[in-house]
């Protein structure tokens, strides 16, 4: 743990920014083995390839962005699997806010994760209407 006196506080030039943080790991086929989350869960979509849809606990004014990286393992070739990602379907206004997170491989196409791979997760959203 960091001996060091932190501050929650983050400036932005926009009110009522909200971030969340989690990770998720990648078992056979595509499927969640783990995931460790606050304030969003996390399931694997249907029979889509590649794809999880996020779910907020709360709903949020917008949707400001979600950067996902991958972790692999120390001598995995990182061409195996999907290591991009794309964001879909984002609702998070809705009754039930929810958007999904695309894994990509190299030339676009949805993929599976390679199994054992971790996918850190942070996800920003607005929380008020006023910037």
């Amino acid at each position: 743990m960091a001996d060091r006196l932190f501050n929650g506080k983050v400036s932005t030039l926009q009110n009522g920014i909200v971030q969340l943080y989690g990770s998720i790991t990648i078992g056979s086929s595509g499927a969640i083995d783990s995931s460790s989350t606050k304030g969003w869960s996390v399931a694997k979509t249907g029979s889509e390839t590649g794809r999880y849809t996020v779910t907020l606990e709360d709903s949020y004014v917008g949707f400001v962005n979600c950067q996902c990286v991958m972790e692999i393992a120390a001598d995995a070739a990182p061409s195996t699997g999907g290591h991009l990602f794309a964001i879909r379907n984002v609702s998070v206004a809705d009754s039930t806010p929810t958007f999904d997170i695309q894994v990509l491989d190299a030339a676009g196409a949805d993929t599976n994760p390679t199994s054992g791979f971790k996918i850190w997760v942070t996800i920003v959203l607005r929380n008020s209407e006023s910037f």
